[in-house]
């Protein structure tokens, strides 16, 4: 058992080649798939002489979910970890997850505690949105921090670990998210096959949310629709 034989890093980028180069030292380790929505030659020119590293473009922008999908479908160890490109990737909190799936039953997804630049940890596991006291949600997420393994309803999708037959058992990510709450969505189909979603604090990755791409005005009104989109999409889907 060896986390560098055992489990392949996803990772899907737009524009993302500083962030890419962040981690370059750190994915020459691991197997990784890259999965790059956009029509850049920049991360491409980073990472083609790592013969670790399965780069894909694809034709045009597939989303979060879809391109992760892609990624998978490619990987062939047993275990897989999807990362958004503004995780910082730490070898040790990779190790604590591979070791821990093994210390529980019924493990969906297992996910790291995260925390800001500032090493300031902010809440990575929360109520389902389908619950409807948001005050309980909101607490949750702001001040109530897991000290020890922690089930939650929900975790935050920039980084998870799972084994790759079962998040292909219940059908990936529902492509019909472009992007957002396509995690949230994953989580909810984890429980209802009877697997559990997992924050393990002591796996600590930083995540420097919001700089996986370059983000201006219209480019951020474009996002807040897109989530809009989502939410509806989401909340159509499992309710009335």
């Amino acid at each position: 058992m060896n986390i560098f034989n055992d489990i392949t890093l996803i990772i899907v980028c737009f524009n993302s080649e500083k962030l890419i180069q962040k981690n370059l030292n750190e994915l020459k380790k691991f197997k990784i798939i890259i999965i790059d929505n956009s029509q850049s030659k920049k991360t491409f020119d980073l990472v083609k002489d790592l013969p670790n590293i399965n780069y894909l473009q694809t034709d045009k922008n597939l989303g979060y979910g879809q391109a992760n999908n892609l990624g998978v479908n490619k990987a062939t160890t047993p275990f897989i970890m999807i990362l958004n490109p503004d995780i910082l990737i730490n070898v040790e909190a990779i190790k604590i997850l591979y070791e821990r799936f093994n210390l529980y039953k019924n493990i969906g997804i297992l996910a790291p505690s995260l925390y800001d630049n500032n090493q300031k940890r902010r809440s990575n596991g929360s109520i389902s949105r389908l619950k409807n006291n948001i005050s309980r949600i909101s607490a949750l997420t702001n001040k109530n921090l897991a000290e020890g393994d922690t089930c939650y309803d929900f975790v935050v999708g920039c980084s998870l670990f799972m084994r790759k037959d079962f998040f292909q058992s219940i059908g990936g990510f529902d492509a019909k998210f472009f992007m957002y709450f396509e995690d949230n969505d994953l989580c909810d189909r984890v429980y209802k096959n009877n697997k559990c979603v997992i924050e393990i604090p002591d796996a600590k990755m930083i995540h420097m949310q919001g700089l996986s791409s370059y983000v201006n005005f219209l480019s951020s009104t474009k996002l807040s629709l897109i989530h809009k989109i989502s939410e509806c999409i989401y909340l159509n889907k499992n309710l009335s």
